[in-house]
Formats: C-alpha cells, structure tokens, sequence
C-alpha cells in the first residue's frame, strides 16, 4: 500500500479564494503524509507553457493547483499534478510537480 510509503510529512496551504488584489488567500495549514523526491524536471504548468519543476510530492491527499506545500523549512507552489487510479478505477495517489 502507499501510505507505508508516505512517510515524510508537509504542510498543505489550501488556496481557498483571492482577496481583493488578486492575491491567493490560503486555509490553515494541515500536516499531510507525502514522499518527497528533489530534481529539476522540465514540465507543463496548468497554462500549458514548459515550467521548471524543483521535485515531486506523492501524497494520498488532493493537493491541487495554486496550492503550496512547506516541506524541510522550503515553500513549494504546485505547478501541475496527476492522478494515479488502481487497476479497479480507485484513486491511488496524487502525483504533484512543485
């Protein structure tokens, strides 16, 4: 299973809105099990342009776009992500570029 495998812990920064300057506006933050993987990757951002990723988080969670995550004192902004289904159509995972 996964989760013996998610054994690092973030903090997930929810964006739950904009104020009124366009700024995003984040939950309370709430520690979520993940495994971390640094390494520069070349992706696609949400817009579809190539972005530059600094690693990967696995999580069980449904990080999503324009969320952050705070891993090792680091702030990481979600740049794109993927789901990962089991064979019977379940969600397994969330694979998220940071």
């Amino acid at each position: 299973m996964l989760k013996d495998y998610l054994n690092q812990v973030a903090k997930w920064f929810k964006k739950t809105g904009q104020d009124a300057y366009g700024k995003p506006i984040y939950a309370e933050p709430i520690d979520i099990h993940c495994r971390f993987e640094g390494g520069m990757k070349l992706i696609k951002d949400k817009t579809g342009k190539d972005a530059v990723s600094q690693g990967v988080f696995y999580v069980a969670d449904k990080v999503g776009l324009d969320d952050k995550l705070e891993y090792d004192g680091r702030i990481y902004f979600v740049l794109n992500f993927a789901d990962i289904m089991c064979f019977d159509g379940a969600f397994a995972y969330r694979k998220v570029w940071v």
